[in-house]
């Protein structure tokens, strides 16, 4: 009796994490910022993506597993995750090392985002909240993040756009090689 109980939570588990993404909005590609409809604070950016502000560029991914993946152009080696129900940490190499841990969850069409950042060169930590949100028409990722650290809050509302032309590869942070002939 125990075991068929413990296989119909089990069930009931896997149906509810189905449901759950199945109605998260796909953040899925590369998306290049707007700065004429962003507001940018220097202390409220995309940690570990970028020493301070916004990455001019993100590229998405979003597994079958729910996780969402996002890296940027300027830190190629680094990548944010964020595990809807439950918590991640990311070291952070840019800007102020440390390390940012957050809880994320779905809330509707929005992934929010919830943690602290730690940083070598400050004993105090700082809380984080980010909010993720695609436009209805998936054109549009917008990213709300807020810090406060010591009393002092700081706020930035990213906007990108979808895109599909990253430019010639010689212009990218990292450019490509020409094969010689």
């Amino acid at each position: 009796m125990r075991r068929m109980a413990a296989g119909v939570a089990a069930v009931l588990m896997a149906l509810r994490v189905a449901v759950v993404l199945a109605q998260a909005p796909d953040f899925t590609g590369t998306w290049k910022l707007d700065p004429g409809r962003s507001r940018i604070a220097e202390t409220a950016g995309l940690a570990g993506l970028i020493g301070a502000g916004a990455p001019d560029t993100l590229h998405v991914t979003q597994p079958a597993n729910g996780t969402l993946v996002i890296e940027s152009q300027i830190n190629e080696s680094h990548a944010r995750l964020y595990r809807p129900g439950s918590k991640s940490s990311t070291p952070v190499t840019v800007g102020q090392a440390g390390s940012i841990t957050m809880t994320s969850r779905w809330e509707g069409r929005s992934l929010v985002s919830e943690g602290t950042r730690e940083s070598a060169a400050s004993p105090v930590a700082t809380h984080v909240k980010e909010v993720l949100s695609l436009s209805a028409d998936g054109r549009t990722l917008t990213i709300e993040v807020t810090t406060t650290a010591a009393g002092d809050k700081s706020a930035s509302t990213m906007v990108y756009t979808r895109t599909q032309d990253l430019g010639p590869c010689q212009t990218w942070p990292t450019p490509c090689k020409t094969p010689s002939r």
